[in-house]
């Protein structure tokens, strides 16, 4: 589990998949907090996340976690990593916020505390995201969380992406400079 002053992310484990694909109430029932309809814009991906751990358990910790909302007891998204380390220590994340709790800083508390956890582990040297190709609030989360502009890539249907990194030695700089601001 990762925490921060207001989500929980709880690792979604086969047991919390398997219930999600009975519906949204038997998960509520197994994590004890409220389960909005909305909570997600992409139902559609729960089977794929759920057959993707089912064929390699050992992605639990690098890959789906639940964003349960601390005060309102309420599942209000996802975050995670789009799999374990590369051998060259990359790492992707993602996220998302259901609608009704975004533009209050829970995805950029999200994204931060992803990325904090990835370079917690001294093999991750680089954590990456992808946005669609436009200047839009998750480009403002991932700028805001120090991640910088690498470059487009070929995407999706939608058409192409754009990449954004930040370094562990970037990371580590902008911690001790943040860190030195704060002191008397």
């Amino acid at each position: 589990m990762i925490q921060t002053s207001r989500l929980q992310l709880l690792p979604c484990t086969l047991k919390y998949f398997e219930a999600l694909l009975h519906g949204n109430e038997a998960l509520a029932q197994i994590l004890g907090v409220d389960v909005p309809e909305n909570w997600t814009e992409f139902p559609e991906m729960v089977l794929v996340a759920y057959d993707k751990l089912r064929n390699d358990p050992a992605l639990l910790g690098w890959f789906f976690y639940l964003a349960i909302h601390k005060a309102d007891n309420r599942l209000i998204g996802t975050g995670g990593f789009k799999g374990r380390p590369t051998p060259d220590g990359v790492v992707e994340i993602g996220y998302e916020v259901s609608v009704d709790y975004r533009e209050q800083g829970y995805a950029t508390e999200m994204a931060e505390v992803l990325i904090r956890f990835a370079f917690n582990h001294s093999y991750v040297q680089k954590v990456i995201a992808h946005t669609l190709e436009e200047y839009n609030a998750a480009v403002k989360v991932l700028q805001k969380c120090g991640m910088h502009f690498a470059g487009a890539v070929n995407g999706t249907d939608a058409g192409e992406l754009w990449r954004w990194e930040i370094t562990r030695e970037q990371y580590e700089s902008a911690r001790a400079a943040h860190q030195a601001s704060d002191m008397p």
